[in-house]
């Protein structure tokens, strides 16, 4: 079966709360610290965002902006010594089916490789047709892409890349880091949903489609009931171009849905990092994560 078969419309809605709680212990004081945050849910077609919450110890006064990638950050700064570091960001959403499950989507479908490229032309979405240190690939990948998706239209292509990632290469944690690259990843044929995300990028542009770096959050259950909460992380996946944006998880081989919630976008990871900053003081800190998810209806 396609993965892009519309998901059972029947599913209604789900209502997701989110909790993501991140913890900074420095080895000395700190005598300050400038940090942004990339936790918030954003309100797309898909996807509504009931409520959104950040607090951070110790308190500090904090902003919100929208960054030129439509995500919404969360900045702060802390100039009294400190020698830890609380953020606890809470939010509820709801969110739909898949896109590809929604009535005006049919014609949307059967845009062609020539729509697509007048529009690269134009240079509307010239960002998310580059490569960057994450997304490129090697010459000999550049070439057996080109004759795996050949004799398809858009959409086929896409979902070839998406299957042929999943099916290649094996989901290990620790695998890879932060700076890892897509390229590094393939040859490994192991790493995370970043990994996948960005050699999918890659793959989705090296075959003529725009495509950008989606971050959030994936509730991991396929089966739930109102009422479960389960231990989750961030997550990341793909959208390509082909008259309007179309998502596809190249780590579980799915069209994001029910599960999947948007935090942000970007060309690639560096865009979109939960929490980027600076600080003064020790080199040394532990950094401890938890992502707890609950189906609420």
């Amino acid at each position: 079966m396609s993965i892009f078969e519309p998901e059972d419309t029947s599913l209604g809605r789900w209502r997701i709360a989110i909790r993501h709680e991140t913890a900074l212990s420095y080895d000395g004081p700190v005598r300050a610290s400038y940090n942004e945050l990339r936790m918030t849910p954003l309100d797309t077609a898909a996807q509504t965002r009931l409520s959104s919450r950040v607090e951070v110890g110790p308190r500090a006064q904090t902003s919100q902006y929208t960054d030129y990638w439509g995500t919404r950050v969360t900045s702060f700064d802390l100039q009294d010594p400190h020698e830890s570091l609380t953020i606890n960001a809470s939010s509820v959403v709801e969110t739909s089916p898949s896109t590809w499950a929604e009535p005006d989507s049919a014609g949307l479908r059967d845009a062609t490789w020539e729509a697509i490229e007048d529009v690269i032309e134009s240079g509307d979405l010239a960002e998310f047709t580059g490569t960057t240190g994450r997304t490129r690939l090697s010459p000999a990948l550049r070439e057996e892409l080109r004759e795996r998706v050949a004799d398809g239209g858009p959409h086929t292509a896409a979902e070839r890349v998406c299957g042929w990632i999943h099916e290649a290469m094996s989901y290990v944690p620790g695998a890879t880091g932060v700076h890892t690259s897509g390229r590094e990843a393939w040859e490994s044929k192991s790493g995370v949903c970043q990994d996948f995300s960005h050699i999918a990028i890659g793959m989705l542009r090296a075959a003529g489609l725009p495509a950008r770096y989606v971050s959030g959050y994936l509730f991991p259950l396929q089966e739930s009931t109102p009422g479960v909460s389960c231990e989750g992380q961030s997550h990341a996946w793909a959208e390509y171009w082909a008259g309007a944006w179309y998502g596809i998880d190249a780590t579980n081989n799915v069209a994001p849905g029910l599960r999947h919630v948007v935090v942000g976008y970007g060309r690639e990871y560096g865009d979109v990092v939960p929490h980027k900053g600076i600080y003064l003081g020790s080199p040394d800190s532990t950094l401890t994560v938890s992502v707890k998810l609950t189906r609420l209806a």
